[in-house]
């Protein structure tokens, strides 16, 4: 059964991954060295059974759980065990991946925090390559 809402559980959890993966995710909780819960994603880093650290990012699109990973599986777009360890440690530590339509309060900060000028030549490249941006700040006029 595919899941119909953002809700993260060990149950969606070993729907992404697997029974392989997801059993080999269960030992991999100490292995998680930093997580961090951002506005709209999940960063961490989790050591490797080779002792390499890899980058972990938990997000949704739509109702979907997508999980990347620099390891070796995850880099083939597999959902991993490194994944899996750091939704487990989540659900451990009561807290969850944030829903795709949250605020993103990180970069509202950040853009507040930005000089006048650099905005503007940030946004300049952007509406440069998308035409879609540059008619709407055209017609905002």
């Amino acid at each position: 059964m595919t899941p119909v809402s953002t809700t993260l559980t060990t149950e969606l959890l070993l729907h992404r991954a697997g029974t392989k993966s997801y059993w080999r995710g269960l030992t991999y909780r100490d292995a998680v060295l930093s997580l961090r819960v951002h506005s709209r994603h999940v960063a961490a880093r989790v050591r490797g059974g080779d002792d390499a650290a890899y980058a972990v990012e938990l997000s949704w699109s739509g109702t979907h759980l997508v999980g990347a990973c620099t390891c070796p599986h995850g880099s083939e777009g597999f959902f991993c065990k490194h994944c899996v360890a750091v939704g487990l440690v989540l659900l451990d530590r009561g807290e969850t991946v944030p829903p795709p339509d949250a605020e993103d309060v990180e970069l509202k900060d950040v853009l507040r925090a930005l000089p006048a000028e650099v905005l503007r030549d940030l946004l300049h490249e952007q509406a440069a390559r998308d035409l879609k941006l540059r008619a709407r700040i055209i017609s905002s006029l």
